[in-house]
C-alpha cells in the first residue's frame, strides 16, 4: 500500500515530557497525491518558561513566544487541518501525543493513524547509518536546513518519505493506529488559584504566565516553587 495523501507533522516543545512540557511551535504540511497542497505554521505561547537551551536549539526568539497565541486559541485549527488525513513524522508518536493532549483538553476528538519515517528508516537503511532526520535525509542526498524549526522539519520529513516511496517500491507501508495514555487534565481550582495569588502578592512576584490557563497540577507546582524560593516563572515587582 502506497500512502500518498497525508499531513507531515513536526513540533517544537519545551521538553520531552508530554505531561509536563508544552508546544512552542507547530509545522504541518498537507500532501495530496505526493504534492504539497496546504501548509500551517505557528509559534505558540506555552504559558510556562522556555529554557535557554531550547531557545538556542530552535532559534526561536523569546519575544516571538511572548506575543504568540496560546494553544487553546489554535488547537481547533490544527485538528481541522489534519481532519481526514494520516500523520507522517519522524517519531510520529511524540508529535501526536502533544497534539492529542491539547485536543483532549479542549474537548476535541483527535484519533489518528500514522506513519513513522524513523521506523521505516530502521527497516531500510544500512546499520552504519544513523536514523535521525539529518542523517536519513543525507543518505538520500537531501541537505536538511533550518534544523529544529517545526515547519522545516515537517518539510524534510515529507521529502524523506517521498524518497522512500521512490527508492523502495516493494516496501509495504501501512499506517498504524496511534495510541497514547494521557493523564486527565484538571483546570486550576478556585481555592488553588486563590492560594497562588495570595503567595504571589505576599512575595511581591509578578507572574509571567496566565494563571487562568494553568492546570491544577501546574498551579500546585508553582506554589511549591514559590515556597522553595524558586520563581523562574516570574520576576520581582
Amino acid at each position: 500500500m502506497r500512502i500518498k495523501d497525508y499531513v507531515a507533522i513536526d513540533l517544537e516543545t519545551t521538553g520531552i515530557s508530554v505531561s509536563k512540557d508544552k508546544i512552542i511551535e507547530v509545522g504541518l504540511i498537507k500532501v495530496i497525491n505526493s504534492h504539497i497542497e496546504e501548509m500551517f505554521s505557528c509559534i505558540i505561547n506555552p504559558n510556562m518558561p522556555v529554557s535557554t537551551k531550547i531557545l538556542n536549539l530552535t532559534g526561536i526568539d523569546e519575544n516571538e513566544i511572548k506575543t504568540a497565541r496560546y494553544i487553546q486559541d489554535v488547537i481547533g485549527d490544527i485538528v481541522e487541518f489534519c481532519d481526514g488525513f494520516d500523520l507522517i513524522g519522524h517519531n510520529t508518536i511524540f508529535d501526536y501525543s502533544f497534539i492529542k493532549k491539547e485536543a483532549n483538553n479542549a474537548g476535541l476528538n483527535f484519533e489518528k493513524r500514522g506513519i513513522d519515517t524513523y521506523k521505516l528508516c530502521k527497516k531500510i537503511l544500512p546499520p552504519y547509518i544513523q536514523k535521525n532526520l539529518t542523517d536519513a535525509c543525507a543518505y538520500f542526498g537531501i541537505e536538511r536546513k533550518n534544523m529544529h524549526r517545526a515547519f522545516s522539519d515537517a518539510y524534510f520529513t515529507h521529502m524523506l518519505y517521498q524518497e522512500i516511496l521512490t527508492n523502495f517500491k516493494e516496501l509495504e507501508i501501512i499506517s498504524e493506529i496511534m495510541k497514547v495514555k494521557l493523564k486527565k487534565n484538571v483546570p486550576i481550582r478556585k481555592r488553588t488559584k486563590e492560594d497562588l495569588q495570595k503567595l504571589l502578592k505576599c512575595h511581591r512576584i509578578v507572574c509571567k504566565v496566565n494563571v487562568d490557563l494553568l492546570s491544577e497540577s501546574e498551579a500546585r507546582r508553582m506554589i511549591d516553587k514559590i515556597k522553595a524560593g524558586n520563581s523562574d516563572f516570574a520576576y520581582k515587582a
